[in-house]
């Protein structure tokens, strides 16, 4: 009678159980000896060694059953997936002393004789290899004291996984098949909540339509990610990609990566189009729960690779009569299932004690041949969660690749590349108009402007002019007509008012937009005055090196930039990030705009008719001349390069990828972005080479430095030679503008040593190549790329080493 209570885990007249050691030990009060027990009238003995086992099953029972309950009594801030684990274990210790009470220890009379005690003996080696399993599982082996326990993950993920690895050991060392089903039980029951919760994430559920429940599902916490709620407009960026989503160790490295990008492509497809097909559709063809024998993997290959003509009709209520031989009676058999089960089978009849021997008894010696891994087994458990989040983010990719809509990708971004990139010629030219201007004053002004350079006036007019008349050459007179740097908004507005709208209206009138073109294109083009806007930057001052307040430095329309409002949602591919890198190339263009305006100001005041003075002084007309060409040359190289090989060479690349997707999008062949997060990390690398290409990384700061300061020294002669006339020699004029020369000179070779270290230091580089896939090669465009393009601009500004070798 002792043993059996002590199988049990309860204490009897023999044992007792100690809460400090957490172990049954013999009772105090008995005068016994600790190597043997007297059995029956004492002809016969017990040795402790035989005993040992029983007080082992005793000690782990009694243990097992504790941490169950101190689970249980944590509170409702438990996580389901603890909850379910300590169902588990409690069904577990339930199975297990059934099989005890169902063994020869039980069935045989209060005496027992020799010839019975090795036939006990050996009948409970399994089941003390089971809860030795389990018990070494949990941390609460007999080998370890209740003050050196380890506690228990709490948290869903860790726990799983330690399950989880844990069965992946017993199967790698070939444990016992018991030993292994018992694990796989507890995997089993523990990671039903998460699966279910995984599963909700995405909209994949087995039972019932979607819409109906979706905006549920997406107003709950996000098992995979921080957000907790909030605003729709900034959900997507508080649970970006970026954020590191962990998983157990049982998920995919697959289904890990397209899970958060199919939550959050979910959550914004809802909002941008929440009639969507895939939000009304019916319930999935198959469930999600492990397939541990070969019967049902096999059940499960046919579902998978034959699916359903059609779909299943959605479920339309909880008492719905599916045929005549169903009752009322038969929905509320889903009470007797274990806790959050949500597979399709039918429920089973009795408690979960008749589940487990289930399971216990069909799970196999060993995983199926179709399946010899568990990393296989998890491949194929969870591949129709990964079709169903790929399919998830295609829907919402195809939402921005539909050119009926108001959200498609490439309407935005033409309408981006034509205005902050300045690719469209009539806006460019309309906003040139506003800010620059190549002309200084009158002909017969820029005349005595360009005589004075070369001879000496000693008028009044000439000496007195106020310091605050600022004639910044290469900016529009009306922006300086105030005498103050910067100009005031008002000013501002006055001259930019206009520019985004009769663009617009010159295109429409000029039928620049083709009528055949589709609606959601023409759409973009229509809202593009109201989404495109000047603003006025709030640029640091105090510091004394605000280089922006000053109007003849080259940075002196740096406060200014273009601002686009981005259509929600599609600030999944525009983010606030990617506008400031056009931003950051506007303002170069900007720049070289300005410096262009300059040098062109400077050759129609040197081409106007040679004056007198011109004349008297050769070598000053023949330093302009040159210095203009050289900087003229400069200036035109620098600009075809970046609209034609920055620009040009990688955004249309990019637009032409983006209709090759558009094209294979509706068959499942290859295409280039696999969701829409791909295409804006894409669209934000491809910003990232047009960068680099321009010499505007941060890495690259040095070299453009470099550029910067060739340009401000064409800039600097420019100034030099529309400047109102002062009083200084010709000698000191030839002085001046050999030094601006020579350094100019200077300045572009070093430019040209840089880049060729700049390229020398990249092709060391180990590079990433990318394999195509065949057939694609020949169709897709290749972009020059970022720091490769240099090579374009390098070839152009020095080709055959001619700068370096020149004197």
């Amino acid at each position: 009678m002792s043993l059996r209570l002590l199988v049990l885990g309860s204490s009897s007249r023999l044992y007792v159980w100690d809460r400090s050691l957490e172990l049954f030990v013999q009772q105090s009060s008995l005068r016994v000896g600790s190597k043997a027990v007297l059995v029956g009238s004492g002809s016969w003995f017990m040795a402790q060694d035989y005993l040992q086992r029983f007080l082992d099953l005793g000690s782990l029972m009694r243990r097992m059953e504790l941490l169950a309950h101190d689970l249980r009594d944590r509170g409702n801030h438990t996580d389901p997936t603890v909850h379910a684990f300590a169902h588990g274990l409690s069904t577990l210790l339930s199975f297990l002393r059934e099989q005890f009470s169902s063994g020869p220890l039980f069935k045989s009379g209060d005496a027992l004789y020799p010839t019975d005690f090795v036939a006990i003996w050996l009948h409970y080696t399994g089941e003390e290899r089971i809860i030795g399993s389990v018990a070494t599982m949990c941390h609460r082996s007999l080998e370890t004291s209740p003050e050196n326990y380890l506690e228990l993950f709490t948290n869903p993920v860790d726990l799983l996984s330690h399950i989880y690895q844990v069965l992946e050991q017993h199967v790698e060392v070939a444990s016992p098949p018991q030993v292994i089903a018992a694990t796989a039980y507890m995997l089993t029951v523990s990671s039903m909540p998460y699966i279910t919760g995984l599963c909700g994430s995405v909209a994949y559920r087995t039972r019932g339509a979607r819409h109906a429940w979706i905006s549920e599902e997406l107003a709950r916490p996000d098992l995979l990610g921080p957000y907790t709620g909030g605003d729709p407009v900034g959900a997507w960026q508080r649970n970006s990609p970026d954020v590191e989503h962990i998983f157990p160790k049982f998920v995919p490295a697959n289904l890990a990566d397209v899970l958060p990008i199919a939550r959050k492509s979910l959550r914004l497809l809802e909002a941008a189009q929440p009639n969507h097909w895939i939000l009304s559709q019916s319930e999935a063809s198959q469930d999600i729960s492990w397939l541990w024998s070969e019967a049902e993997i096999l059940q499960a290959w046919g579902k998978s690779h034959n699916p359903k003509s059609s779909p299943a009709p959605p479920v339309r209520g909880c008492f719905s009569v599916t045929d005549g031989h169903s009752s009322v009676l038969d929905e509320f058999k889903v009470f007797d299932l274990e806790p959050r089960f949500m597979g399709t089978a039918e429920p089973r009849h009795g408690d979960a004690h008749s589940a487990i021997a289930d399971f216990m008894a069909t799970f196999p010696e060993s995983l199926p041949l179709i399946m010899p891994n568990l990393s296989q087994l998890c491949d194929f458990v969870f591949t129709p969660l990964e079709s169903h989040a790929l399919l998830i983010s295609r829907a919402f990719l195809s939402v921005f690749l539909n050119e009926s809509s108001l959200l498609c990708a490439d309407a935005h971004l033409t309408l981006l590349r034509s205005h902050m990139l300045l690719t469209s010629h009539t806006f460019k030219s309309r906003l040139g108009e506003a800010l620059f201007s190549d002309a200084y004053g009158k002909e017969e002004s820029a005349v005595k402007t360009f005589d004075s350079l070369l001879h000496r006036p000693q008028t009044a007019h000439a000496s007195t002019l106020p310091p605050t008349n600022i004639r910044a050459v290469g900016l529009a007179p009306a922006l300086t007509a105030r005498d103050s740097w910067p100009p005031g908004g008002s000013d501002l507005s006055v001259l930019l008012r206009t520019v985004i709208v009769d663009s617009q209206e010159y295109g429409r009138r000029h039928n620049r937009w083709s009528k055949s073109s589709p609606e959601g294109v023409l759409d973009v083009l229509d809202e593009a005055e109201f989404r495109l806007g000047f603003a006025v930057r709030d640029l640091p001052v105090g510091t004394g090196r605000e280089r922006w307040l000053n109007p003849l430095s080259i940075e002196a329309l740096d406060f200014l930039y273009l601002d686009y409002k981005v259509p929600h949602p599609m600030e999944v591919l525009i983010t606030p990030i990617v506008l400031s890198k056009y931003q950051r190339i506007f303002s170069f263009l900007l720049r070289l705009m300005r410096v262009e305006a300059a040098i062109r100001a400077v050759y129609r005041l040197t081409c106007l008719p040679p004056s007198r003075s011109l004349s008297e002084s050769p070598l000053c007309g023949r330093l302009v001349w040159q210095f203009r060409f050289a900087a003229h040359s400069f200036v035109s190289t620098l600009l075809t390069y970046v609209y034609d090989v920055a620009i040009g060479g990688n955004f249309d690349a990019f637009l032409s990828q983006i209709a090759a997707c558009r094209e294979r999008m509706p068959s499942n062949d290859f295409h280039e972005f696999r969701d829409v997060f791909a295409l804006s990390e894409f669209h934000s690398s491809v910003l990232n080479d047009i960068l680099s290409a321009c010499l505007l990384r941060s890495s690259q700061r040095a070299v453009g430095d470099i550029l910067r300061s060739a340009m401000e020294l064409v800039l600097e002669f420019c100034v030099f030679v529309t400047e109102p006339g002062t009083a200084q020699s010709d000698h000191t004029i030839g002085s001046k503008l050999c030094t601006l020369y020579g350094a100019f000179r200077k300045k572009v070779v070093t430019l040209v040593e840089a880049l060729d270290a700049l390229l020398e230091k990249d092709a060391k580089l180990p590079q990433e190549t990318v394999p195509l896939v065949l057939g694609v090669a020949d169709e897709r465009r290749v972009p020059p790329g970022g720091t490769e393009s240099l090579r374009y601009l390098l070839a152009r500004l020095d080709l055959g080493n001619w700068r370096r070798n020149l004197d």
